[in-house]
């Protein structure tokens, strides 16, 4: 790889290519000329306009071959683990200037022949251009940069090879008026690739002697992961959503291997329960979701709303790892006071286990029959063990029986029983008002 030195190298280098191309041949009749590097708003013209061919760097780009390579090179804590080159295109546009008439097209002829025979800076071309004296070295550097040397660009493992561009009467006009200097006649010429690499220390890791515990190399699955396809209630799979108190059925594949453990998430509300499943067959577990009977601490631990469950499988002799997860949605139980009212204005409390939360309250409706009611008032009690309270005045109620649901974050209670032999669907006559 090459120094910082690199870009300043090839420039040198293409000036003594093409300086010794013209003197092998012998531009005497045109006299004296010069081969300069200079930016072209320094080049004197005019009436005192000297025979010169002018080599310009107006561009530099990276190489779209290189630019990725060794990256990234810095891990997640911000070390350095390699040093990736710079790779550069360098875009040069050479002028020819003449003292008389065309003089400047003869030297531009002649230039452009000794690049067209040149397409590759060959290392000897280049160990000789940058050796002693070196036209280019460390001493226009600071500090410890002195120390580089720009002949190390002949040992970079790209060749440096040269390729015309052709530019148009358009972008010739924008870089000539960009550099604010008298047009003369031109050939932009690209070279790639110039590799810089930076002499920075990276980390190296030790050579692997041992592949894991007692060298016994990775440990394969023989048999395909689990996958989990859905969840719902076990009693029913028409019911929509399951409730405290009832068990979960896990559907999915390849469940009969290791050992499993159930979370159930609710991300938004940042609720996190782990059940312990119990296998069904190889295609199903169930677990059960306690009620507030078998789990004091379950009315302020569980919400209504969609979690999203996942199994962590444990087998021996490897880390554990998780699944892919499933929505399950829990469903409100309530309770409703009274269950018989006179007709006009029916004023309702319903108890809702488990306890709503704060940021559910805008969300909460009560379902009479078909009428949508948001709640007068609601009460969460500061003692977790108790439900959530709340009143609801519905007008103009007529006499019949109509079911009430309570619809918290989207999500509806079950006003059904599911019962019998066989079992069936009935409504609730426990969340069922009567109204005479």
């Amino acid at each position: 790889m090459s120094s910082a030195l690199a870009i300043a190298a090839v420039t040198a280098a293409l000036k003594d290519l093409l300086n010794d191309g013209l003197m092998d041949h012998d531009l005497s009749t045109l006299g004296s000329f010069a081969i300069t590097a200079q930016p072209p708003d320094r080049v004197t013209t005019g009436a005192t306009e000297n025979n010169q061919l002018n080599l310009f760097l107006y561009q530099v780009t990276a190489n779209s071959g290189w630019r990725n390579v060794g990256l990234p090179s810095h891990d997640t804590k911000g070390t350095r683990v390699a040093t990736p080159p710079l790779a550069l295109d360098l875009h040069y546009l050479l002028s020819a200037y003449g003292a008389q008439d065309l003089n400047a097209e003869v030297l531009l002829g002649y230039a452009m022949q000794v690049l067209h025979d040149t397409p590759v800076l060959t290392r000897q071309q280049l160990r000789t251009a940058l050796g002693s004296p070196a036209p280019v070295d460390g001493s226009l550097l600071p500090g410890p940069f002195g120390s580089l040397s720009a002949i190390d660009l002949s040992d970079q493992v790209e060749l440096i090879k040269l390729t015309p561009v052709f530019l148009g009467a358009d972008d010739l006009s924008k870089l000539w008026t960009a550099m604010q200097a008298r047009f003369r006649p031109s050939m932009a010429y690209a070279v790639s690739v110039v590799l810089i690499q930076s002499q920075a220390g990276a980390r190296s890791p030790l050579p692997v002697l041992k592949r894991g515990a007692d060298d016994r190399g990775p440990i394969a699955q023989g048999a395909p992961a689990p996958v989990l396809t859905g969840a719902r209630a076990a009693a029913s799979p028409l019911q929509p959503a399951i409730r405290l108190g009832e068990d979960l059925l896990v559907n999915g594949t390849n469940l009969s291997r290791g050992s499993f453990g159930a979370r159930l998430e609710h991300a938004r509300l940042g609720i996190v329960r782990d059940l312990l499943p119990t296998p069904v067959n190889a295609s199903q577990l169930s677990a059960h979701l306690p009620s507030i009977a078998q789990d004091a601490a379950g009315m302020d631990a569980w919400a209504v709303g969609v979690y999203s469950l996942a199994l962590r499988v444990t087998e021996p002799l490897l880390p554990a790892w998780g699944t892919n997860s499933v929505p399950v949605a829990l469903a409100p139980l309530i309770s409703v006071a009274p269950l018989t009212h006179a007709s006009g204005t029916v004023n309702l409390s319903v108890s809702c286990t488990p306890r709503i939360r704060a940021a559910q309250e805008s969300q909460v409706r009560l379902l009479f029959g078909s009428t949508e009611v948001m709640p007068s008032a609601i009460s969460t009690p500061a003692n977790t063990a108790l439900p959530t309270t709340l009143t609801f005045a519905i007008p103009g109620v007529k006499a019949g029986d109509h079911v009430v649901r309570l619809r918290v974050d989207g999500i509806d209670s079950l006003p059904v029983t599911y019962a019998g032999t066989p079992p069936r669907f009935e409504f609730d006559p426990q969340q069922t008002v009567v109204v005479t």
